[in-house]
């Protein structure tokens, strides 16, 4: 690739100064003092490819903000401040087989194509920073000087096209609504403090008009005019998520990035699924559309404002929670921002949009308003037994549930005292219990932060263990403070039986074991006095991630996708707080191809479960197994 330095005028370099753009994010809690490196970084890695400053900060600020998330990969595949992507072809394929076509997807593997552009190692692209941004700027050159035939873009606006390209979007309308952005960033200026300390910011770069002709791109044609299924009083625009062949030269292979469905004429929605991204806004966006993503959601919402994108139909199924029988009851609501940096992330404009938009769909879909019904991705249980212990922990620890239902008009109970289930409720402010992340098993504590959540541990003091769990944890030992370790935490709004009451200590029924939690005068519980318990009629009675009909419950030619027991059961003598009944008479069953709309059916069957508070996640108990606590 040919590099050529130009002389910018006055307005771009005056693009440099920071301290001039507006303030849009704050430092994280408990992050180091600003450091100038990676703003550094930007500079000369835009002088070498020639690339304009603002426009490579504009468009990695799209990208990422600026986070490098210390050298961790991303839910979906991407390193460092460039959202660089590689992704591990063999988890793809266990994950989703529907994927195996898309091996060579260039999508999936721009990282190693820009650290070959600039002679560095994969791992250096990976981890380092300024490696990351030196890769980025290059492949953003090439992109452009491809574009243009030869030659890199003579104005601001001509890198419009390569920008779009950068976007990781195979559809026109992801892939402009990126560009877009980037330009209206540009126009605006930004500034701010990286979890990592480091401050990088340019000035507003005003009077571009950015060439929005895609046709040299080859990008596929997919504008739509949907409407968004939302209130009158919310930001919300429409963009499609793909659904597409994943192997466009064999159509039978598979097709992302959701199903078609008729709910709730065919099946029910009762829950939301609260999720976040673990990516930007815009690459959230534009990853929905490429069908080698293998995940959707209906809807996603930008951090800074609030402002919402409906993706999916909500009639339809997006691929969000991990577990089949959930996608087919559920609408699922992704939210920018980072599990282990939510405090930053999670703001009031979120959660405000996020709480109008719940009210919204609750009231449309019959959808109760509690915690049952409106849950994290991280209470999601998986659905077969081979895959307990890998689900999401998104939102994570540091989204404020209490505030969150307060908002959502169903706030959690605020009273105190005694009675034979709990919720949990400790206060969210001061509470900051230690959180653990651990990439490469190298460990480090988060920085103290409002969190969600209370440890259970074996005994009733504080140097007891933590609690267990035999998917997390196969040879027994304790659970840890790691924070995709959910083994030994309570989550507010969770609903347990009590077990007993020691002192400052309460104990409750949780996954199979009499958990303990510090609770003085009732301080981080509240009574669920409505709570229906049930308990099991014999000794080890089974817990399973579905309710499906039985085997002869399917009609001729469909084949029963088996329901197997998770790995935990319920000994005798203990009670759990008992959700929905659930009928097994809608299990959703899908046939490959996107030739024929009416792909699927819906059997019934007469067994009977019933949902239940078991551990951190929500399982089903069969109902012939379990009897009401009187």
């Amino acid at each position: 690739m040919r590099r050529r330095l130009r002389a910018w005028s006055t307005a771009v370099a005056a693009g440099l100064l920071i301290g001039t753009a507006p303030a849009t994010g704050a430092p994280a809690i408990g992050a180091p003092a600003p450091d100038a490196a990676v703003q550094r970084a930007f500079e000369s890695s835009a002088a070498e490819f020639g690339v304009p400053a603002p426009i490579l900060l504009a468009t990695s600020y799209q990208l990422t903000r600026w986070e490098d998330h210390r050298g961790r990969q991303s839910r979906a595949g991407g390193y460092g401040p460039m959202h660089l992507t590689d992704v591990d072809l063999a988890q793809l394929r266990e994950q989703n087989p529907k994927l195996r076509g898309l091996a060579d997807h260039p999508a999936l593997h721009t990282l190693p194509e820009a650290a070959k552009l600039v002679g560095a190692s994969a791992e250096s692209v990976e981890r380092d920073p300024a490696s990351n941004i030196r890769a980025g700027a290059a492949l953003l050159a090439e992109r452009a000087e491809r574009l243009g035939g030869g030659t890199l873009p003579s104005t601001l606006g001509g890198w419009y096209p390569a920008i779009a390209e950068l976007s990781g979007s195979p559809q026109v309308s992801g892939a402009r609504d990126f560009a877009d952005s980037v330009y209206e960033v540009l126009g605006q200026g930004r500034e701010r403090t990286t979890a990592t300390g480091q401050h990088v910011g340019f000035a507003p770069v005003t009077g571009v008009t950015p060439d929005r002709d895609l046709a040299r791109t080859g990008l596929a044609d997919d504008e739509s005019d949907a409407a968004a299924e939302c209130p009158e009083s919310l930001h919300c625009r429409f963009l499609p998520a793909a659904y597409a062949p994943t192997d466009p030269q064999d159509p039978a292979a598979g097709y992302g990035n959701y199903d078609t469905a008729q709910r709730p004429k065919d099946v029910k929605i009762d829950s939301i699924v609260l999720h976040d991204t673990e990516v930007s806004y815009q690459t959230a966006l534009s990853l929905f559309q490429d069908p080698a993503n293998g995940a959707s959601a209906h809807y996603v919402i930008r951090s800074s404002d609030g402002q919402i994108t409906q993706m999916v139909p909500t009639e339809d199924m997006a691929w969000q929670a991990g577990s089949w029988d959930r996608n087919t009851r559920s609408i699922g609501i992704e939210h920018e921002g980072w599990a282990n940096d939510g405090g930053t992330w999670y703001t009031e404009a979120m959660y405000r949009s996020s709480a109008k938009l719940v009210r919204y769909l609750a009231a449309e879909y019959g959808i109760p308003l509690d915690r049952e019904h409106i849950l994290g991705h991280d209470e999601v249980s998986a659905d077969k037994p081979g895959s307990a212990g890998t689900e999401h922990y998104d939102p994570g620890p540091y989204w404020d549930w209490a505030h969150y239902m307060s908002l959502v008009g169903a706030p959690l109970d605020d009273g105190r005292g005694a009675g034979d289930a709990v919720t949990i409720y400790p206060r969210f402010d001061t509470n900051q219990p230690p959180v653990t992340e651990c990439p490469d098993d190298v460990c480090q504590d988060l920085p103290a932060q409002p969190a969600n959540f209370v440890y259970l541990r074996t005994e009733p003091r504080d140097d007891a263990p933590l609690l267990s769990n035999p998917a997390l944890h196969p040879g027994g030992e304790p659970g840890t403070t790691r924070i995709e370790d959910w083994s030994a935490k309570a989550a507010t709004g969770r609903q347990y039986a009590v077990a007993e009451r020691r002192g400052d200590w309460l104990a409750i029924w949780f996954g199979g074991e009499k958990a303990w939690l510090r609770d003085p005068d009732g301080q981080n519980t509240a009574p669920a006095l409505a709570a229906d318990l049930v308990e099991p009629r014999r000794d080890g009675i089974p817990t399973y991630g579905m309710a499906a009909p039985a085997p002869g419950d399917y009609p001729e030619g469909v084949e029963p996708p088996g329901i197997e027991p998770l790995p935990y059961v319920i000994p005798a003598g203990q009670a759990y707080v008992a959700g929905d009944d659930a009928a097994a008479r809608d299990y959703y069953v899908v046939y490959d191809g996107l030739d024929d709309p009416n792909n699927h059916t819906v059997v019934e069957g007469d067994e009977q479960y019933v949902r239940i508070s078991y551990h951190h996640r929500w399982v089903y108990v069969k109902r012939s197994d379990v009897r009401p606590v009187t």
